[in-house]
C-alpha cells in the first residue's frame, strides 16, 4: 500500500486476502466495522480505488471480489469458479486477447476483456462417501 492510498484501503483488501472465498461488500463491511469502516459506501469507495489499482479483481458471475493473486498488478486474468463451494482460481494466458482480437475484428474497439469459466472444482465433483 502506497501512502497516497487510505487506511481503509488497507483493511478492505485485507480481508480480501485472509478470505478464502470472494466477498461481496457487505461481506467485507461486517469484517472491516472495527477499522472504523461503517458504511457500504465506504467499501465501494475503497474498492473502486483498489480496482483501479489492480489489486483487487471484481467477479462479476458471483458480485464478489477477491484480492489480485499477482504482484505485479495491472494483469487482465480469466477466473475459474466452483459452482459449489465458490471457489476462484486466477489465471492469465495471452492467447486470449488473440482469441478476443480475432472474433471482435478490426473494426471492433475492445475496451476491456473479461473471462469467466463456471464448473465445479475437484472437491466438489468426487463424490462423498
Amino acid at each position: 500500500m502506497t501512502k497516497q492510498t487510505p487506511g481503509y484501503d488497507k483493511a478492505v483488501l485485507g480481508a480480501l486476502k485472509t478470505s478464502d472465498q470472494p466477498l461481496s461488500a457487505y461481506d467485507i463491511l461486517e469484517r472491516v466495522r472495527n477499522s472504523g469502516i461503517r458504511a457500504p459506501m465506504q467499501v465501494y469507495r475503497s474498492l473502486e480505488r483498489l480496482e483501479s489499482l489492480g489489486m483487487v479483481h471484481r467477479i462479476e458471475a458471483l458480485n464478489a471480489f477477491v484480492a489480485c493473486s499477482e504482484t505485479a498488478h495491472g494483469h487482465k486474468p480469466g477466473f475459474v469458479i466452483c459452482r459449489d463451494c465458490g471457489m476462484v482460481k486466477e489465471f492469465e494466458d495471452g492467447r486470449l486477447g488473440d482469441i478476443v482480437n480475432h472474433a471482435a475484428g478490426k473494426e471492433f474497439a475492445i475496451e476491456d476483456i473479461s473471462v469467466e469459466v463456471l464448473g465445479h472444482c475437484g472437491d466438489c465433483r468426487t463424490p462423498k462417501i
